[in-house]
């Protein structure tokens, strides 16, 4: 109804705009509609995601309201509609309003979990999940000490049910990948050793986990091996580093034989690891990898654009950074521009993150 009702004052406006043109102008009749389609094109789908945050927030204020007279049934629920208004909220960038959602989604996570203790197991993953994902917010706010400490909580609620209730290799898989992402934080906190400590635990999990059944816990070990990687390239291991990572490509390059283009996303994002630290040393063939890594991306993208933008868009990012690494700024600065563009228009949920990464080279030039 929403959209039908928005194709109408969009034809509406352009027949204004033609009658009104061709009065004043006629050498202007073809050309000022044609500006309005462009202009409401780009105001249009803005209008869509602002109106369905605001009824993301009356759903999570109805089932507020309903979890006072019934807790268990409603809060539940309640924490699944915060999850998406928080979702909804980052897709606009507005990171600190999605913040304030999380945090709350993360109460009452916590008050279910102090709840019943017969059903305490039954809540333990889903607050854990919700403790990962309000700490990556936290990264993307630039706060990583309040990332650090979420990230401890997630940790030592997945230990609990892990110690307690014995949980299967899946569990196992979860513990190991929050102790890679708590080694990542170290690292950026410049506290190396911890990093290492935690990324090589994560890592030996990994490979025992991988070892029952190779492809199911194969990306997991890839992305652990990419987080190894970059630690130890912050430590000054460099040799260490090129390894870990030329492995994690060659663990992504198995799942890609096996399962197409399923994991294009996680092969770009090691293929850019991998030729960030290879730069140091031999930056053509760097350079060469992250081209190859591009063009395939973008390839697919053509064929399944919902399937696979985000993947070239992580392709684009770490080209943009391999080039600068590389001495060549102004290549460097035009493929970030691509990138920042290609995730404003089709993948706004990662504009923050983009923005981010591409930080250096967006104060260095005019990329924005």
């Amino acid at each position: 109804m929403m959209r039908s009702c928005a194709v109408m004052v969009l034809l509406g406006l352009v027949a204004g705009a033609a009658l009104i043109s061709f009065i004043v102008w006629p050498g202007w009749a073809t050309v000022l509609p044609l500006a309005a389609i462009i202009g409401l094109g780009w105001l249009l789908p803005s209008i869509w995601k602002r109106r369905g945050i605001r009824k993301l927030a009356a759903t999570a204020d109805s089932l507020r309201a309903r979890s006072q007279a019934d807790r268990e049934r409603y809060l539940p629920q309640l924490t699944i509609a915060l999850d998406q208004h928080a979702k909804a909220l980052l897709g606009m960038g507005r990171v600190e309003q999605a913040l304030k959602v999380s945090a709350e989604r993360i109460e009452h996570h916590r008050s279910l979990l102090d709840g019943d203790p017969d059903r305490r197991r039954e809540h333990l993953d889903d607050f854990a999940e919700a403790l990962d994902a309000h700490r990556g917010m936290l990264q993307l706010a630039e706060r990583p000490q309040e990332a650090l400490e979420v990230n401890a909580e997630a940790l030592r609620i997945r230990r609990e049910g892990l110690g307690e209730w014995r949980g299967g290799p899946d569990h196992e898989r979860d513990v190991a990948l929050t102790l890679a992402t708590r080694a990542s934080l170290l690292s950026v906190a410049e506290r190396h050793d911890e990093a290492l400590a935690a990324s090589q635990e994560a890592l030996t999990a990994l490979r025992t986990i991988s070892a029952r059944d190779d492809y199911r816990y194969l990306p997991a070990l890839a992305g652990v091996l990419d987080i190894r990687a970059t630690c130890e390239l912050a430590a000054g291991r460099e040799q260490d580093a090129l390894a870990d990572a030329q492995e994690a490509v060659e663990c992504c390059e198995r799942l890609i034989n096996v399962y197409r283009g399923e994991y294009l996303q996680l092969l770009a994002r090691v293929t850019g690891t991998h030729a960030k630290i290879l730069c140091r040393t031999d930056p053509d063939e760097a350079i060469s990898g992250s081209v190859r890594m591009v063009q395939v991306t973008r390839s697919a993208a053509r064929q399944d654009a919902l399937s696979y933008t985000p993947a070239l868009l992580s392709a684009l990012t770490a080209h943009a950074q391999v080039l600068s690494a590389a001495g060549r700024t102004r290549d460097g600065r035009r493929v970030a521009r691509k990138a920042i563009s290609l995730s404003r228009r089709a993948v706004p949920e990662l504009l923050v993150q983009t923005r981010q990464q591409l930080a250096g080279l967006l104060r260095n030039g005019s990329a924005s």
